[in-house]
């Protein structure tokens, strides 16, 4: 009875071995090379980490926060402030634009108009019976004054003169040009400016006054040339060789 049961015993130990040794043994072998590639790892993060952490300058260059003086941040790089900005101070001046919101810098109106230059506009006048004026405010004040009788008035579709040879146009200097697109029952009374007040117009605009016996308007464009380089500015109600204050 013993025999038996020893062998038996024998042969179940040596199957236990065999499944071990195919089995556990190769997953043993794995998890420890797992392990050394994991701990190799480990070891070098540090070294690594040293190297990158705090880098002394970039691309050869120290850096500096935004609330660095001027002083402090010359020749350095600048960071921007919690709120995404450079500081206000970063630009000594800014270069110069062409441009200026698309348009090109010749296209920006100057203060003082150029001598013998030409401003364009339009007026209006409605109203009742009596007076009734329209104001006009030059773009660009004007080097001189207009001084009185300096204006012709075209009815709509001419004749035109030799002063006011086309709308937009002004022949002579220090002349003004009204050109009539439509009137009904209003008659030119006088232009003249309101600071100083005089006929004429000042260097900044005019107003232009009709005068009407009921219902009336009028409407059309002006056009102005500046008084000529060197000419001693003529003040608003001086008389400048008039020619003609209304054609038609």
């Amino acid at each position: 009875m013993g025999a038996p049961t020893e062998k038996k015993e024998q042969t179940m130990g040596s199957r236990i071995k065999h499944l071990v040794g195919r089995h556990g043994l190769g997953r043993d072998l794995r998890t420890a090379a797992v392990a050394v590639v994991v701990s190799g790892m480990v070891m070098a993060t540090p070294s690594v980490a040293s190297m990158v952490t705090n880098a002394d300058k970039v691309d050869g260059k120290h850096a500096v926060s935004a609330g660095a003086s001027v002083s402090q941040r010359a020749g350095k790089l600048v960071a921007t402030s919690k709120q995404g900005y450079l500081p206000d101070n970063i630009l000594k001046k800014a270069r110069d634009a062409d441009r200026l919101d698309g348009l090109d810098s010749s296209a920006l109106v100057p203060v003082v108009a150029k001598p013998e230059s030409v401003q364009t506009g339009v007026y209006g006048a409605f109203g009742d019976a009596g007076y009734n004026a329209s104001v006009i405010n030059f773009r660009s004040k004007l080097p001189g004054y207009v001084g009185s009788g300096r204006y012709t008035l075209i009815p709509s579709g001419g004749p035109y003169t030799a002063d006011c040879p086309a709308p937009g146009e002004v022949a002579t200097v220090e002349w003004l040009c009204f050109y009539t697109t439509a009137n009904f029952g209003a008659t030119l009374e006088v232009v003249g400016s309101i600071s100083p007040p005089s006929t004429g117009a000042s260097a900044d605009g005019f107003y232009i006054n009709f005068d009407c016996s009921g219902v009336c308007f009028t409407y059309g464009t002006w056009a102005v040339r500046a008084p000529a380089a060197g000419q001693p500015p003529r003040r608003p109600g001086v008389s400048g060789a008039s020619r003609s204050s209304t054609v038609g």
